[in-house]
């Protein structure tokens, strides 16, 4: 059996240790790449496997973008990237769980390019989902479904257009009616599911 690697301590002190190499008991191999720990808390892993993991007690805070020009470039760009984030595989999962999660912006863009059945984009909310445009609204879709539990108000202080091939309507009463005339409900219920699948 091959000997361990010993640990190489580069410091140790009252305000932090900083060592390369196996950090647990001499005859085990713990996995441990790098250890920086300082007084508050901060810490600091990396494993062999190139895995990384840091805890910050505190605010963690990060400056970027300060200087984009630089060496022959008078100027930056403009849509030269400050910062970019890339994961060739998994996901990124960003979880305030006792806070909000706030994105601000001269313009936000999202784009999903999963293709099949992926490649959609999920909204979800407890309460309240708001829309606000200073400008104009625009919602397009090989299909579009508006469902409430309540009611749908449409409230313009102009006119309102509609502009389609045919209008059907339909009220709980005609469907009252079908029922008690024979006719079958799950069928008109069949129909909403696919309208809005």
């Amino acid at each position: 059996m091959a000997a361990l690697i010993p640990e190489t301590i580069v410091t140790e002190n009252p305000h932090g240790v900083l060592c390369f190499g196996p950090i647990g008991p001499e005859d085990k191999d713990d996995n441990n790449g790098m250890f920086l720990s300082v007084e508050g808390g901060y810490t600091q892993l990396c494993n062999k496997n190139g895995n990384r993991s840091e805890i910050v007690p505190g605010k963690s805070e990060e400056l970027c973008g300060t200087r984009l020009a630089q060496g022959d470039q008078q100027e930056a760009s403009k849509e030269a990237i400050a910062k970019i984030i890339t994961a060739r595989n998994g996901d990124i999962c960003i979880i305030a769980e006792n806070g909000n999660i706030k994105f601000k912006a001269k313009n936000i863009y999202a784009e999903c390019i999963g293709d099949g059945n992926d490649g959609s984009f999920l909204l979800k909310a407890n309460d309240h989902i708001s829309m606000i445009a200073g400008e104009q609204m625009t919602m397009g879709g090989s299909k579009i479904c508006m469902v409430s539990s309540d009611a749908i108000t449409l409230h313009a202080q102009g006119l309102i257009y509609q502009i389609c091939t045919d209008v059907e309507k339909q009220s709980p009463v005609n469907v009252v009616s079908k029922i008690l005339k024979g006719d079958i409900l799950g069928a008109f219920i069949d129909t909403v599911r696919k309208t809005c699948a």
